[in-house]
């Protein structure tokens, strides 16, 4: 393998796919990035068997080759020559990677790629395309929802729903809903309606996007335990969680006997504020609903008491409810319009958090108790 690159490319790319290199892993090539040789550039791949990231970038090819070397050291060597061109050119005998940067010249030492572990491989056609923004967005309104206890191995993932040009995300704890729907075009023919996707992986899709990735395309593998998410210069394919994903949509409220809307940037401040002191068990904050008021509260013994009345539409009932002020936080820091609409129907049942005047996403909170 002969190529010449940039370094500050090289370093991008390399900054991306370590994110699936495996740390603590006893296969000593599951520490490194697989390089290779494309007609489109110099492919870097990283997979901890779990999760795989690639990236293609462009590179002046002088021989084709492949070989693998550990990613932290190169990741860390290419990111501090700045804007350097770097050569590198491989000893196939002795694995050796010998790189001419600027004035740097170094050798690393590799691992043959033949030992790198076969890398998933998907239908050759994507069943949906998706705009990269909107689907950046719909990742991080629902992945907060997701559950981080590995003993329920469904709740760590995001359901996604193909359902004609709609893709639906949806993810739970128990302790909260977060569903969101966009619109995709249809490329081919779906192999499945739903699947499971690691909440942690489907963030790494989400970090990926940026102004030069402006579609993603999805598909499965023919085995189809595997999901592929394509971009312009990058794949990042993901090991489906297998199981029955909770039928989410009976704890979806018909109807509301309170609805409160106002300004989400103020509620979302004054949420802030009052979270500073709902330090009792599930950090509680209560919401009062009056006539044109929503008031905020929490307190704590010992400790201290906030309160702030907002001013805002409201229709229907009176209710005081109380809820876990970080998962307060987390919706509202994630909605993407300028006024929230909330909904209640008593003081026990759950409460649910939406953009006003839109049906395409909502986050449901269940209630806490307080004295």
């Amino acid at each position: 393998m002969k190529a010449t690159v940039s370094s500050s490319a090289l370093s991008a790319a390399l900054g991306l796919v370590s994110r699936a290199v495996s740390p603590r892993s006893t296969l000593p090539v599951l520490g490194n990035v697989l390089l290779e040789t494309t007609e489109q550039g110099l492919r870097v791949t990283a997979t901890n068997l779990d999760l795989t990231i690639g990236a293609t970038v462009p590179a002046e090819i002088e021989k084709e080759g492949r070989t693998t070397v550990p990613a932290r050291l190169l990741s860390e060597y290419i990111g501090s020559l700045g804007e350097a061109q770097c050569s590198m050119d491989l000893d196939p005998a002795t694995q050796v990677l010998r790189l001419r940067c600027g004035v740097h010249k170094a050798n690393l030492h590799g691992i043959d790629a033949v030992e790198f572990p076969p890398l998933p491989k998907r239908e050759a056609d994507a069943a949906v395309e998706a705009d990269s923004v909107p689907l950046q967005n719909a990742i991080t309104q629902t992945v907060m929802a997701a559950s981080a206890d590995e003993a329920s191995p469904v709740l760590t993932g995001v359901l996604m729903q193909i359902e004609g040009n709609r893709l639906t995300l949806a993810a739970t704890d128990r302790h909260r809903l977060a569903v969101k729907s966009l619109e995709v075009r249809v490329t081919g023919t779906a192999p499945v309606s739903s699947v499971i996707v690691p909440a942690r992986h489907l963030n790494e899709v989400a970090r990926a996007v940026n102004a030069s990735r402006q579609t993603v395309g999805v598909s499965f593998s023919e085995s189809r335990n595997q999901v592929f998410f394509s971009m312009r210069d990058v794949e990042i394919s993901s090991r489906l969680i297998e199981g029955t994903y909770p039928n989410y949509a009976q704890v979806i409220p018909a109807e509301s006997s309170t609805t409160v809307s106002l300004q989400t940037a103020a509620l979302l401040r004054e949420a802030r504020t009052a979270a500073v002191l709902a330090r009792d068990a599930a950090n509680p904050v209560r919401l009062q609903v009056g006539e044109g008021t929503l008031t905020l509260r929490a307190q704590t013994a010992e400790v201290g008491d906030d309160e702030a009345p907002l001013t805002a539409s409201v229709k229907g009932d009176d209710v005081q409810i109380a809820f876990n002020a970080r998962y307060v936080l987390d919706a509202l820091s994630v909605l993407d319009s300028d006024e929230v609409q909330l909904s209640f129907n008593g003081a026990l049942h759950p409460g649910v958090i939406r953009p006003a005047g839109r049906d395409d996403y909502l986050c449901i909170i269940m209630p806490v108790r307080v004295a």
